[in-house]
């Protein structure tokens, strides 16, 4: 049931209101449609946190050395939890040493600190970093991929299976757009220390110096994560993440044909992204954006605020009718603080080629409330009762 504040019928009184406000965002510009030739794609706007385009984004794909993201998450999680050290030093095994595919060029038996293992990873995709710290922290890399999957399971990527480090070829190995969306995310802001070493363009280890393999970041695009992926069974993939003013852009392509055609992807995508996009602030941090009532409180009501800006993004061509709405099921329940979670939920409707798209945010008490007096509490009872009473009659 939905009642508007203000309204004096006995709806009103059901303690489910919506209050409404709009207004018309125009725009001028011609947002072009983009046609990905990847296999799969999701391109994420993380200012608002809104799909700007999706192409087979739950489906499960070899993700090659993007599954490499768990790996790191693993690690930088490891660090958080004091179990490791960026300067601890690991010594590295005859079977790291040795893996084919991307290396680092580490020597059987050298000593190597988590800081240079973190870059070997991330700028040389080596393999034999991943696997050396996979022992380091797991004993084994086959127990290792069984806390891959362990860590996958908390943080819901239910489309992920991880039988090695490396995203060494496996069918059992997979992970899907959303999924890898999902731990760039995570690592970005979980992280964001660490989140640096995604936008070193080389490292030189063994007298090696290495490029990192982020085609994005010599372009000027404002690239600065994450990471490529190239077998001959998955393709050319790349998860790309980039800033421009207060947007971030974070995206996932796979399946390529061509080193040059999964360059060519990424920036157009990019390109695409910020140039047919924008982003409009709804509702500004710590505004005040409506009421909601109290329940055995001093106050009848109290204000309720975003604890963040809330944006919206979409094409620059469209006319939308964006409607911000706050709804609840119950009052607040005095006492209780500024800063304190409230019933409330401020719900985002707007418009995108004829469809309703919505999401909710939680709203905050801008205010605080002691326990009402006795009458107060009574008073509550008695409308509560009386309200009781009135939906059995009806």
């Amino acid at each position: 049931m939905k009642a508007t504040i203000g309204n004096k019928s006995s709806r009103s009184r059901k303690l489910v209101f919506i209050f409404t406000f709009g207004f018309m965002l125009f725009v001028n510009s011609v947002a072009q449609s983009f046609e990905s030739v990847a296999k799969s794609a999701l391109v994420v706007d993380n200012l608002s946190g809104m799909i700007l385009l999706e192409k087979n984004i739950t489906k499960r794909i070899p993700p090659a050395s993007m599954s490499k993201l768990m790996t790191l998450y693993m690690v930088f999680d490891a660090i958080r939890d004091e179990r490791i050290l960026l300067t601890d030093i690991i010594r590295v095994s005859k079977n790291a040493s040795q893996k084919g595919g991307s290396k680092m060029f580490l020597n059987e038996g050298q000593k190597v600190s988590i800081e240079n293992i973190i870059r070997g990873i991330i700028i040389h995709s080596g393999n034999d970093a991943c696997i050396a710290i996979a022992e380091a922290l797991s004993g084994t890399e086959n127990e290792f991929a069984k806390d891959m999957n362990k860590m996958a399971k908390n943080l819901g990527l239910i489309n992920s299976s991880f039988t090695n480090s490396t995203g060494w070829p496996d069918k059992d190995h997979y992970m899907s757009a959303v999924d890898l969306i999902n731990i760039a995310s995570r690592i970005r802001t979980e992280f964001p220390f660490y989140y640096k070493y995604f936008s070193e363009k080389n490292f030189t280890w063994n007298n090696i110096k290495q490029e990192n393999r982020n085609p994005l970041l010599q372009k000027g695009l404002g690239a600065d994560g994450f990471k490529t992926g190239h077998t001959e069974e998955a393709g050319y993939g790349l998860v790309g993440s980039a800033k421009r003013g207060n947007r971030r852009v974070t995206f996932v392509i796979s399946g390529l044909k061509t080193n040059n055609e999964r360059t060519v992807e990424a920036e157009k995508i990019l390109n695409w992204a910020y140039r047919d996009f924008k982003a409009k602030r709804i509702v500004k941090k710590n505004q005040i954006i409506g009421r909601v009532p109290v329940w055995l409180g001093e106050k009848k009501d109290i204000a309720v605020v975003s604890k963040e800006d809330i944006f919206v993004t979409l094409p620059i061509s469209q006319t939308s009718t964006i409607k911000t709405i706050i709804s609840y099921r119950q009052p607040m329940e005095a006492p209780f603080d500024v800063g304190q979670k409230t019933p409330a939920k401020l719900k985002i409707v707007y418009t995108e080629d004829s469809k309703n798209i919505s999401k909710e945010y939680n709203l905050f008490a801008s205010e605080s409330s002691q326990t009402g007096n006795f009458l107060t509490r009574i008073y509550a009872t008695i409308i509560i009762f009386k309200n009781h009473i009135t939906r059995l009659v009806q």
